[in-house]
């Protein structure tokens, strides 16, 4: 298999994890549409980055990084799930600010930083690698957020407590790596 298409496979397998979280988030109603253009050019770029430092950078860092963005990334569904399920108006108003959307797209893009390492040992197209794997998070993110509104538009007030389960489910996956 060529490199490129070899990228294109790791890039959907990272992507996977923007794509998923962007179905809850928009479901939920959580992202203004602003918000929504923000949010996958956030991960594009963060999927673009991440692969260059986990490129220029050792296993040991890694390892450890990877272990604390899963906690991190529960921790932060668990608070949006609880916040979700507990209010009580009847128009979520609830958002998600620029820390939040830049804060999950780290998380979900530390795998790209492994696969950087990874990348530097049998890769000489590592830019090359890094924009495939930005440019398909992005889109994969962009279908999430289609995807999520569409549910939300057609099963409107059970969104958000499907949102809010979703969400919890994901925080217990990153809680205690199911």
């Amino acid at each position: 298999m060529n490199n490129i298409t070899t990228d294109l496979l790791i890039a959907v397998a990272l992507s996977m994890d923007a794509f998923s979280v962007s179905i809850c988030t928009s479901t939920s109603n959580l992202l203004t549409k602003m918000k929504m253009i923000a949010f996958p050019i956030i991960v594009g770029i963060m999927h673009f980055v991440m692969p260059l430092l986990g490129n220029c950078l050792g296993m040991i860092i890694s390892i450890n990084l990877g272990k604390i963005a899963d906690y991190i990334l529960g921790i932060i569904f668990l608070i949006l799930s609880i916040e979700l399920i507990t209010s009580k108006e009847k128009e979520n108003t609830l958002k998600l600010n620029y820390l939040y959307l830049i804060l999950i797209s780290l998380t979900v893009s530390v795998d790209s930083f492994t696969v950087g390492l990874g990348l530097s040992l049998n890769h000489q197209y590592t830019l090359l690698s890094s924009l495939i794997f930005s440019i398909i998070s992005a889109l994969f993110t962009v279908i999430g957020i289609t995807i999520g509104k569409y549910l939300n538009k057609h099963i409107e007030k059970k969104a958000n407590l499907i949102g809010s389960i979703l969400l919890f489910i994901l925080s217990i996956k990153y809680i205690f790596k199911f």
